[in-house]
């Protein structure tokens, strides 16, 4: 008896859980051929994906993403493919086809034009998780575990660890997020030039976890487990060279240190809002201050050292002043009586007005200044000011014009490409999902924005109809993207220390900074 083409899929999916990848292949090759109906050639693409990622095939990569490209019209326009569907599925084609030609390498071979790449499939993930959001009540979580993947391939490793933590902690279950944290700490380690054994022992978990799961094929296991071991073995090495003891690091006393912080430093640690490095990863004392700077314990030399970490100091400084009043706005509620004593006329309107409303404006407009300032500062230590001497984060970069491109590849780090992935999701230019971020921006500064808490704000005396230009924001929505407004600047922030770190640390090794500052000299 012919079975259907459901049961042919579902046959396909089974092979793949079981690990059996190149007999899915074949059955998913055969569904490809015998069917031309675009919602089976849409599964066909989604098992084409799994197959290619996870049975590292080629052949499958290429053919899903054809299929996803070929028919990318045809795919949004079915009412039966949500579109946050599409986009995840889209996204991990493109995933796997750059994994293909773009190794992850932190030791700076990567170049701008490679990180454009992995740009365009960071777009995916969000316009993925921007439609997931309309749709359903929770964004499914393989969408942030894939999202944090593809920042971590673009050094992004600040809002990659956010990723995972936040699935981590919803006790799920999910390999991927594990096994992709423990790798972003290992990079977070060369990235930064620093590691503690608090963070071996969180790359260690998650391998551990791994190999405990089921939800991974059996050929995987053994690999983990020696990653797994190799990290026992640098931790025990450090614990003979440092004479502690691990007690130290068990979870009892970790969690009981965390239980001694403030409320406001549980919170910045909780929503990924912190600047200390040893926060990213642990929650103990050790995080309970924003110690972030951009000298070492090793020490880190360099005559623009000094310069860095006064823009540093004015970065912290605004970041911590705006983050504050973000947790002022969700948790300090201001005393009725002072807005009984500001008077304000009642015009049923909707326009809330007091202070917590102007604590959430003013830190959103603070985070732009934040990242001008970053702009300047790598302007003024790589001489990149572009013509017009104007900087904004989001488009002074301008890499094809006037030779930009080949200046800013002599000088590249991972952290200034970080810096520059950063800049993208703010740019419409380059397709960026969070460009209206400076819209909001500009209108909060010099235009009338409205910030109301109905869906659809009230106007009993037509007091809206009088202007012209008006920008409404309900209050939900605006709180919503002020939290990832200022997770984005305080990714940008750790970015620049690893970008100066990197740097002084390549200067130490050959003198690219008098080289620089001839070429300054001479521009």
């Amino acid at each position: 008896m012919e079975i259907s083409v459901e049961e042919e899929i579902n046959l396909a999916s089974r092979l793949i859980d079981e690990g059996e990848f190149e007999q899915s292949f074949i059955v998913t090759l055969f569904i490809c051929e015998k069917y031309s109906n675009p919602l089976v050639l849409f599964s066909v693409a989604a098992l084409l994906v799994d197959i290619g990622q996870m049975g590292q095939n080629k052949e499958a990569s290429q053919l899903a993403l054809k299929i996803m490209e070929d028919n990318e019209s045809i795919f949004l326009s079915i009412e039966e493919i949500d579109k946050n569907v599409f986009y995840y599925n889209f996204g991990n084609a493109k995933s796997n086809f750059i994994e293909d030609k773009i190794d992850l390498d932190i030791s700076n071979n990567l170049s701008f034009s490679d990180i454009e790449d992995l740009i365009e499939l960071k777009t995916y993930y969000w316009k993925a998780i921007k439609f997931a959001k309309e749709e359903y009540e929770n964004v499914p979580p393989e969408y942030i575990v894939n999202l944090g993947n593809s920042l971590k391939r673009q050094f992004r490793l600040v809002e990659a660890l956010a990723c995972y933590d936040t699935i981590n902690q919803l006790n799920l279950g999910i390999p991927q997020s594990w096994v992709n944290r423990s790798e972003t700490l290992e990079l977070l380690n060369q990235m930064s030039n620093t590691f503690t054994i608090s963070m071996l022992n969180e790359i260690k978990k998650g391998y551990d976890f791994c190999t405990l799961s089921n939800s991974i094929p059996e050929q995987w296991r053994e690999g983990y487990k020696h990653y797994s071991i190799n990290v026992e073995k640098q931790i025990n090495d450090m614990i003979v060279k440092e004479d502690i003891t691990l007690d130290e690091y068990e979870n009892n006393h970790l969690k009981e240190e965390y239980s001694q912080l403030s409320q406001n430093r549980k919170f910045y640690l909780n929503e990924h809002l912190s600047l200390s490095e040893h926060g990213l990863y642990c929650k103990c004392n050790g995080s309970a201050r924003d110690n972030l700077t951009i000298p070492t314990l090793n020490g880190i030399t360099g005559e623009y050292i000094i310069p860095m970490e006064f823009v540093l100091n004015r970065l912290k400084s605004e970041f911590i002043f705006a983050r504050q009043m973000y947790y002022e706005f969700l948790h300090d509620n201001n005393d009725k009586s002072i807005k009984y004593e500001s008077c304000f006329s009642e015009l049923h309107n909707d326009d809330i007005l007091n202070i917590d409303i102007e604590k959430a404006r003013t830190s959103f407009r603070i985070c732009f200044g934040i990242l001008d300032k970053i702009g300047v500062a790598i302007c003024d230590l790589y001489n990149l000011y572009p013509k017009n001497n104007i900087v904004y984060f989001q488009n002074f970069w301008q890499l094809d014009k006037d030779n930009r491109r080949e200046k800013f590849e002599r000088i590249k780090t991972p952290g200034l490409l970080a810096l520059y992935s950063i800049a993208t999701d703010l740019n419409n230019r380059k397709d960026g999902e969070l460009a209206f971020f400076k819209d909001w921006r500009n209108d909060l500064e010099h235009k009338f924005v409205v910030i109301h808490k109905n869906e659809i704000p009230i106007d009993d005396y037509d007091t809206y109809s009088f202007f012209e230009d008006i920008l409404f924001i309900q209050e939900s929505e605006l709180i919503e993207n002020l939290k990832i407004l200022l997770q984005l600047t305080r990714s940008a922030i750790f970015s620049f220390v690893y970008m100066v770190r990197e740097d002084a640390l390549q200067n130490e090794k050959k003198d690219i900074y008098g080289i620089r500052r001839i070429e300054k000299q001479n521009s």
